[in-house]
């Protein structure tokens, strides 16, 4: 078995191109919530979907209201589960998330539908899962570079998304409708690694992309190594 080994960089820089092209598309308006209705959107999946989440843990977080310091750098709202029924915490929480935002588009294709069933996932070497909510800046635009191009192996580190972007396709369904690779990047779930037993294990990413043909959001994977230029890097920026 071959472990990727986590980049040594924690925050990937941004391009001053791509910088430019997402100040073109005005995404924090156009796209985001106040911290405030992402909680209440967490209270309600919370029941709905038995979390298990008390109101003390939920009246916790602060809603102050966000002032990002850039275009796709957001304060998101997100979930941790504990393992349950067998199931650890970290492919829980992608599984629960995943349905999540995948209600709120029109169509959605993940590999549930593959021949092969769901890919086991689990966090990249170097990061803990910690059950609990919790609100998090992420930079949703980390590591693009729609210009020369990067990849995902050589710019993931310690601090790269994981259950965010989950949390963040869940709460803003109209900044993924937006993702098409030129004004608004697709996005690596760097923060994972997914295994396929027959390749490579562990060599792959999870990745999160909107089909505008289709009208379809995919939840698919890429090999970490794959030189990309439609495709950001989230990372976590605070917690």
């Amino acid at each position: 078995m071959i472990e990727p080994e986590p980049a040594d960089l924690a925050h990937p820089r941004r391009t001053l191109v791509s910088i430019e092209a997402i100040d073109r598309a005005g995404m924090n308006e156009a796209y985001f919530i106040p911290v405030a209705d992402q909680l209440a959107n967490i209270r309600r999946w919370n029941d709905e979907r038995g979390w298990g989440f008390t109101d003390a843990e939920l009246d916790a977080i602060d809603t102050t209201p966000a002032r990002p310091s850039q275009p796709l750098v957001v304060d998101v709202v997100a979930v941790y589960l504990p393992e349950k029924d067998g199931v650890d915490g970290v492919r829980r929480t992608f599984e629960e998330m995943w349905e999540v935002a995948s209600e709120g588009a029109p169509e959605n294709w993940s590999w549930r539908q593959h021949i092969a069933g769901p890919r086991p996932v689990r966090l990249l070497p170097g990061s803990t899962h910690t059950p609990g909510v919790r609100r998090v800046t992420v930079d949703l635009g980390a590591g693009w570079d729609p210009v020369d191009g990067a990849r995902a192996i050589e710019i993931r580190g310690r601090d790269s998304a994981a259950a965010e972007i989950l949390a963040a396709a869940a709460h803003f369904p109209e900044w993924m409708q937006a993702m098409e690779g030129v004004n608004v990047p697709f996005v690596y779930l760097a923060g994972y690694v997914v295994s396929h037993p027959e390749n490579e294990a562990w060599r792959h990413v999870p990745c999160l992309s909107w089909n505008e043909f289709l009208g379809r959001v995919n939840l698919m994977d890429h090999w970490a190594d794959h030189h990309q230029r439609r495709w950001a890097v989230p990372t976590r920026v605070s917690e």
